[in-house]
């Protein structure tokens, strides 16, 4: 560790600022996953510095730096294992965010991260898309029995609106506006509420599950409950449960591709944009703060970026 500066006095131990910024990340409305990841990482960084909870916060730029090259190394890591780019440049944001509020509260005299750089990260390809004819499949593969109503109706919510897999899962009853074919999705990701418009085969596969399919699972636990989705025990169903039944879903149409609820959000908003949806429309309904983190989702052939290109620029014009 490199030497502690020496021209102020900081005001804040470990537990004081931690305490303080887990506060204010409450007030703000972080989700629990925002929350936890960020504890992790900085007691993380606390214990790497080897600073005691009762210790004066005295971190400098170069043992920032120094911490970053440890975990792309392992030397830093709790596991002794490299982190790759994408997960220290996620905990860089984290670092970035606790030492520029402990400044902004006055327990620190200077961010030592203002200056700290992300690492570049290589961009990654997206992930697997179904194609219009392969979602065709997939809901013709459910049986008609009460778990494949469910997981029916799981594919066309997902397809239909692009929601994530928590926020299908903590759906409730009373988000269903049977009037206005709405499904409000209760704070979501940045705990940000949305309200989605239901397709009419997404309604009616919805409807077709709570009418037959959802009864039959509900007998099976003692206790009632408001989740729109249940597991085969009437219960909420888990993470687990959702991703074992999509998968079982995939082999049962003869889907090669890794079928995970992001595959069918990311089918979701590549479809729609190839409709010709604007991109903004499809920020909206997927949840996103930002236009860039939409990109990510979007995955179009060479062929359908060229057809479009000749079809709409207007300076392309071929004549027959």
């Amino acid at each position: 560790m490199s030497a502690k500066p020496s021209n102020h006095t900081p005001t804040a131990t470990w537990s004081a600022g931690l305490t303080g910024y887990f506060d204010h990340l409450q007030a703000r409305r972080a989700s629990a996953s925002t929350i936890r990841t960020r504890r992790y990482d900085l007691q993380n960084l606390r214990a790497h510095l080897g600073a005691e909870e009762t210790d004066a916060i005295e971190v400098s730029l170069d043992d920032l730096r120094q911490y970053q090259l440890g975990l792309l190394t392992g030397d830093a890591s709790r596991r002794g294992r490299p982190l790759s780019a994408g997960s220290v440049a996620r905990l860089t944001a984290t670092l970035r965010h606790f030492f520029a509020f402990l400044a902004a509260e006055g327990h620190v005299a200077a961010d030592p991260a203002a200056r700290l750089e992300r690492p570049r990260v290589p961009q990654r390809l997206p992930g697997a898309v179904l194609s219009v004819p392969e979602v065709k499949r997939l809901l013709g593969a459910a049986e008609p029995s009460p778990r494949g109503l469910r997981d029916r109706a799981m594919v066309e919510v997902f397809y239909a609106t692009g929601v994530r897999r928590a926020e299908l899962r903590n759906l409730d009853l009373c988000d269903l506006d049977h009037a206005e074919r709405t499904l409000l999705v209760r704070a979501g990701k940045g705990e940000k509420d949305r309200l989605l418009p239901l397709t009419r085969s997404c309604y009616a596969g919805l409807t077709d599950y709570l009418r037959r399919g959802r009864p039959e699972l509900m007998t099976r636990h003692p206790d009632s409950t408001r989740a729109v989705f249940l597991s085969a025990r009437g219960q909420r169903l888990s993470s687990m449960a959702l991703a074992d039944s999509l998968t079982k879903l995939g082999r049962a149409a003869g889907i090669n591709k890794r079928l995970t609820p992001h595959t069918l959000r990311r089918s979701c908003a590549t479809a729609l944009l190839k409709n010709g949806v604007s991109l903004r429309h499809i920020q909206l309904l997927l949840g996103h703060a930002d236009l860039s983190i939409t990109s990510v989702y979007l995955r179009l052939d060479p062929s359908d970026l060229r057809r479009e290109l000749l079809l709409r620029h207007p300076r392309e014009r071929f004549e027959a």
